[in-house]
């Protein structure tokens, strides 16, 4: 009964950025009626239509309002790019959030009781030390793990998973195109193990407020003024790789399987094996760079300035920017 009453008075925020029709909402059904939905349009104008569906609040966001919040910093946040949802994680931390969920508008909850088991996700204390090797879905222990190992690092992120569409390179795409109709998997959890990075994708992702400062994905497709920027599609990825390797400073854990989403891809292979490219060949190395950064600072935005500072990227245009960005980012907390 504790843990009901204590989400019970959570605030809970859904973070949807988009181009197109949101009628997956309403196939949705109920399932985000404890959430206030946060709809950013990435468009200069709010043009998309929020069909009527039960949730606890609707906003809705566009360029016009990262420029009025942002100002003569707005460029920080991607244009034709999903990671323009940072902005709606920013708003959604500024709106006093204690939980953040972000969705693609092409993801469908595959399972009952969505939101409740990424809550339970995020109400887990994980095990150091030890990898469990069987990932049941309700925590099951098996002989050997001890116990006085179990349960003692917070979770912060909830790294949901996909049915459908796999989260696939373009390369690997058109190598395998049957993955991109996967059938559902059995319900999954693993805990993505101390030093060692992961892919994090953000079609399907839930994470506590205190996580926040770690949540800005780079600057891709086009910035304010309808310049490409260098990179494109790696900015979950490279968040993720940014974020990481805080929390294993921290010692906050992540899980990562179940909820998952039935995802009906909406991009073009094509397209994006062209928008991956510089990217591809980045990320070969740019987990390397980040890997060797030593860590002193006690708090997220600390060590995100921190990461920013010490990290030495390529002494490109592109990373003197991201630098900049970061920076920026991190003071908004």
């Amino acid at each position: 009964m504790k843990t009901k009453n204590r989400r019970r008075n959570q605030k809970i925020f859904l973070v949807i950025p988009t181009i197109r029709n949101l009628d997956f909402l309403l196939a949705c059904k109920n399932q985000f009626s404890p959430c206030h939905l946060l709809i950013i349009e990435d468009g200069p104008k709010p043009t998309v239509i929020i069909p009527k569906v039960k949730v606890a609040s609707i906003r809705h966001f566009c360029w016009q309002d990262i420029d009025q919040d942002f100002g003569k910093n707005s460029w920080i946040f991607s244009r034709k790019n999903a990671g323009i949802r940072s902005y709606g994680f920013w708003k959604a931390h500024q709106l006093d959030a204690d939980i953040i969920f972000t969705l693609d508008d092409d993801c469908y909850p595959a399972e009952a009781k969505f939101i409740e088991k990424h809550l339970d996700n995020l109400n887990f204390q994980a095990p150091t030390g030890w990898f469990p090797t069987y990932p049941d879905p309700k925590w099951l222990f098996t002989r050997g793990i001890p116990y006085q190992n179990r349960h003692q690092l917070p979770v912060m992120i909830s790294h949901g998973l996909w049915s459908g569409a796999l989260d696939l390179d373009a390369k690997t795409e058109i190598k395998l195109p049957k993955l991109l109709n996967e059938k559902p998997y059995p319900p999954l959890r693993q805990i993505i193990p101390f030093g060692y990075f992961y892919p994090m994708c953000t079609m399907n992702l839930a994470f506590r407020r205190q996580v926040t400062p770690l949540m800005f994905l780079p600057m891709m497709g086009k910035s304010p003024s309808g310049n490409d920027w260098e990179f494109n599609r790696y900015d979950d990825i490279w968040a993720g790789l940014f974020s990481k390797k805080i929390m294993d400073h921290l010692g906050w854990g992540i899980i990562s399987g179940s909820p998952f989403v039935d995802h009906r891809k909406a991009s073009l292979t094509t397209d994006n094996f062209k928008k991956e490219m510089a990217g591809l060949k980045m990320n070969e190395t740019l987990w390397q760079i980040v890997d060797q950064v030593k860590l002193t600072q006690p708090d997220p935005k600390s060590c995100y300035r921190q990461l920013a500072s010490k990290a030495k990227f390529p002494k490109t245009a592109y990373f003197k920017k991201l630098r900049q960005a970061m920076t920026i980012w991190a003071n908004l907390f």
